[in-house]
């Protein structure tokens, strides 16, 4: 198997890991539950906007066509640059793969619910005050991933 097509087949399953997990969470007889106390939850959240939930506010019909047409202008570019990298040895185009995962997910939400599904709840109990990082699902941690590591290879190369 070439290295293209096993990206591909990597994208697809990454995509499908997301989605499964959003229906899930959302098919199920649901109520939060703790999986490490004081550390990490399983919840269902629903964002209309994208992180932190910025744009949330903005009415729906603009708030969602707004945000699929940057996602979509953003995963085009992230398909243009893996076609130039899929051949290369490296990592590029692999985090490339992951990034474009994340936004396949995403917008695959935005277009079918107008929000992302969202479910993972890290945070932090200090003293009596819990501190949480706002939800998020598999697309976005491949996103976040792939994109700190990016970073930290260009940074790499830049030495």
């Amino acid at each position: 198997m070439n290295r293209s097509t096993l990206q591909a087949a990597t994208l697809v399953l990454l995509v499908a890991a997301d989605q499964l997990s959003k229906w899930w969470i959302q098919q199920t007889d649901f109520h939060p539950f703790i999986v490490i106390d004081g550390f990490f939850n399983i919840i269902r959240a629903y964002n209309p906007g994208v992180a932190f939930s910025m744009f949330a506010d903005l009415p729906d019909a603009v708030r969602i066509w707004l945000l699929l047409a940057v996602t979509i202008t953003i995963a085009i570019a992230v398909v243009a640059w893996w076609w130039k990298e899929r051949l290369q040895d490296g990592i590029t185009s692999w985090l490339l793969v992951m990034i474009l995962a994340g936004a396949i997910g995403n917008i695959w939400d935005r277009i079918q619910l107008g929000y992302v599904v969202d479910f993972i709840d890290w945070y932090i109990r200090i003293g009596g005050n819990e501190y949480h990082w706002p939800a998020f699902n598999i697309a976005d941690s491949c996103i976040s991933v792939a994109v700190v590591l990016l970073l930290v290879t260009g940074f790499k190369k830049a030495d």
